[in-house]
């Protein structure tokens, strides 16, 4: 009799639990009758062993410090450091820094301007704008050399290729299956 069953048999004399360790054994053995094969999985996943922040001093090479009283690359880091580590693998650096310009569009651009032009997307390079009005349209577009400069101080050279001013959002005034050609509504909501 090996361990695992003098083992079983000392369980089941102590607790007087015979009946389910043996419906156990039964289901075993009908599962690998029918080819069912009992695969162990393994206890630790190899994972890619990317250090994050310092080098680690080992004092004897190919020696692993472990968790000693030593710097290790196991031990806990700053979560600055593991943010910025996960921002700079994903590849999301640009997008954070152009969703921090969004946030931090009152002090980029100042308050008069923050109030009557928003962000509204981001997309390939294209920073799309919202106007409140058609006249703080054509006006962020006189200053879009001014915008364009500062962005470029904000976020760095290259990552706003353009920059698309929209005016507020226009009702229409069509209604119905039919309508009449012409100029219709101009100037109205600004």
């Amino acid at each position: 009799m090996d361990r695992i069953a003098q083992a079983k048999a000392a369980s089941a004399e102590k607790y007087h639990d015979e009946l389910p360790l043996e419906a156990l054994d039964r289901a075993r053995r009908m599962a690998e009758a029918q080819g069912w094969v009992r695969v162990r999985m393994a206890a630790r996943i190899e994972r890619e062993t990317e250090q994050i922040g310092e080098d680690v001093v080992v004092p004897t090479p190919g020696q692993d410090v472990g968790s000693g009283s030593r710097p290790s690359k196991r031990d806990p880091k700053p979560l600055g450091i593991v943010f910025d580590h996960i921002v700079k693998s994903r590849g999301w650096t640009t997008q954070l820094e152009v969703g921090s310009v969004a946030a931090r569009w009152p002090q980029i651009v100042g308050p008069a301007i923050a109030n009557n032009c928003r962000v509204e997307s981001f997309e390939n390079g294209v920073l799309t704008l919202r106007a409140t009005s058609t006249s703080w349209q054509t006006q962020m577009r006189a200053l879009s050399a001014f915008l364009d400069k500062r962005l470029e101080e904000e976020l760095g050279h290259g990552v706003v290729k353009e920059i698309v001013v929209s005016g507020p959002f226009a009702r229409s005034w069509k209604h119905g299956r039919y309508s009449v050609p012409g100029r219709g509504p101009r100037d109205t909501y600004g």
